[in-house]
């Protein structure tokens, strides 16, 4: 794989900002705030034009905590509509949210012949000691490269969408890839790994069906079992992250009977660790054998952020239980390594 970097005819790149760190302004309070003209912001980078053809997109302009499965729908039918007018697409995002963004695009843009993305900053782009222009420039770099899928572009790391997980509020290196390899490092120069899919002939698809209403939370000692009982009363699915390989209270305050009266009335649970690095290994421990047994569906080695958003993803498609458990545990993206 090569990075496409002096050519004669410069590529074209679509900028999409959504708002957050990355093109944010200090107010006089001293709070950050949404920059209201990104592409001010931007023109200060003049190493952009040198790399590329850059047109600007605004499509949010919100903290990223703000940001809904909406905003992901308005990405995703952005890049698409626009897939043959770019060779490669960088997404502006706030931190906070950003890999469950990844995430989200992972799912809904498939077989992508072409690179989208995601990039952040943890210091503004106006402020002494930004990473927000080494970023941007980086994932320009990335996006006219000959990758093609969705991937985050941050510090020196390129992390595919469905592996990225912020660890760091302080470090410039803020995301991490869990559980696989980086899909490439950014150095003196690039350097893919040996399987990061590649531009190709591929149709890309678009697959934007999706149910948002999804749970995500940790069991945690002392957990109440009526909050899954209420959670599957106003809920489609869940995804619980237990302890270690994915173990579940079977005590004084078990929460099996509520799983399986969940399961029972057709709404999914999912179960992944709270551990960073690792894959529910349930089977392991009698208290996560319980949950399996009661027809929770393994996450394996997604992170909460890819399981919440693919049980999203698989909802959008499908109310078949059967359905559902064998796509969760089917590999789509590269979201997990499937037990064979």
């Amino acid at each position: 794989m090569h990075v496409r970097e002096h050519v004669l005819h410069k590529p074209r790149v679509l900028l999409v900002t959504t708002g957050g760190t990355i093109t944010m302004l200090r107010g006089a309070n001293g709070s950050l705030y949404p920059c209201e003209d990104a592409g001010q912001l931007l023109e200060k980078i003049p190493e952009l034009k040198l790399l590329a053809d850059i047109d600007i997109l605004s499509l949010a302009n919100v903290d990223s905590s703000d940001i809904t499965p909406t905003i992901w729908l308005t990405i995703a039918r952005a890049v698409y509509q626009r897939i043959k007018d770019y060779d490669g697409f960088v997404i502006a995002h706030g931190t906070d949210t950003l890999c469950h963004t990844a995430a989200a695009l992972s799912f809904m843009l498939q077989e992508l012949n072409k690179p989208v993305i995601i990039t952040g900053a943890q210091v503004p782009l106006e402020e002494i000691g930004s990473d927000g222009r080494t970023n941007l420039i980086n994932a320009v770099r990335v996006a006219i490269s000959d990758l093609a899928e969705v991937v985050v572009v941050f510090g020196s790391l390129i992390i595919r969408g469905t592996r990225a997980k912020k660890t760091s509020v302080f470090d410039m290196q803020a995301f991490i890839s869990v559980n696989d390899v980086p899909l490439g490092t950014i150095g003196l120069t690039i350097k893919f790994s040996s399987f990061a899919k590649t531009r190709s002939r591929r149709k890309p698809l678009l697959r934007i069906s999706l149910n948002e209403n999804v749970a995500l939370f940790p069991v945690y000692p002392g957990m109440k079992p009526e909050i899954i009982d209420y959670i599957a009363n106003t809920h489609d699915g869940m995804v619980i992250e237990g302890y270690g390989a994915g173990n579940i209270p079977t005590g004084e305050k078990s929460l099996i009977p509520a799983i399986s009266s969940a399961i029972s009335r057709n709404v999914p649970v999912v179960v992944c660790t709270q551990c960073i690095v690792g894959s529910t290994e349930m089977e392991l421990y009698q208290v996560g054998r319980s949950a399996l047994e009661a027809g929770a569906i393994p996450a394996m080695d997604m992170t909460p952020e890819a399981a919440l958003v693919k049980l999203m993803w698989v909802l959008g498609q499908t109310d078949d239980m059967g359905s559902i458990d064998s796509m969760m545990q089917k590999c789509f993206v590269g979201e997990l390594h499937e037990v064979s």
